[in-house]
């Protein structure tokens, strides 16, 4: 197999299982919210409960599938699934309903270096393309400022240009 081809085949396989760990997320999600609506008195309408019901079942027919790996992949699966709940719930939570701290914090993991190679691989992540952008345009804000700092540089609307001095 070639490296492109070996490379595409890892990121099936990453996809996959961030597939089946969303998957599990979004029944522990489901079984959550069930039990907090029944504690409030809270119902779905008739359909939506027939769709959630059914959504419900699909993802443990999605689950049923991993039960048949070996016991430590699979504890460790349920380890990934709860860590990846544990972020989404803390991302929400400080976020509330403010777009923009969910930017703040989506900002602060892409400072991060991408260790498995799905940068641009995602298609319609338009936060996270504006993001990148973004940081790139910060990080030639910075070097401009502190070249400037030190003489050899001036930022002027975002066009560099030489001093007079210290050349």
């Amino acid at each position: 197999m070639s490296e492109p081809m070996m490379k595409r085949a890892h990121l099936a396989a990453l996809f996959t299982n961030l597939f089946f760990l969303t998957a599990d997320v979004l029944e522990t999600i489901g079984m959550e919210s069930e039990e907090l609506n029944a504690e409030v008195g809270c119902k779905l309408s008739k359909r939506e409960q027939n769709h959630f019901d059914l959504a419900i079942k699909h993802i443990k027919a999605l689950r049923g599938m991993t039960r048949k790996l070996d016991s430590d992949t699979q504890e460790q699966f349920g380890n990934d699934a709860e860590l990846l709940a544990d972020v989404m719930y803390a991302a929400v939570s400080r976020t509330g309903t403010d777009d923009s701290r969910m930017h703040e914090i989506l900002e602060y993991i892409m400072q991060k270096p991408d260790r498995v190679g799905l940068d641009g691989v995602r298609k319609g992540g338009e936060a996270f393309e504006r993001i990148k952008k973004e940081m790139a345009q910060k990080r030639i804000e910075e070097y401009m400022n502190r070249d400037a700092k030190v003489g050899r540089v001036k930022a002027v609307k975002g066009k560099s240009k030489k001093t007079n001095f210290g050349c």
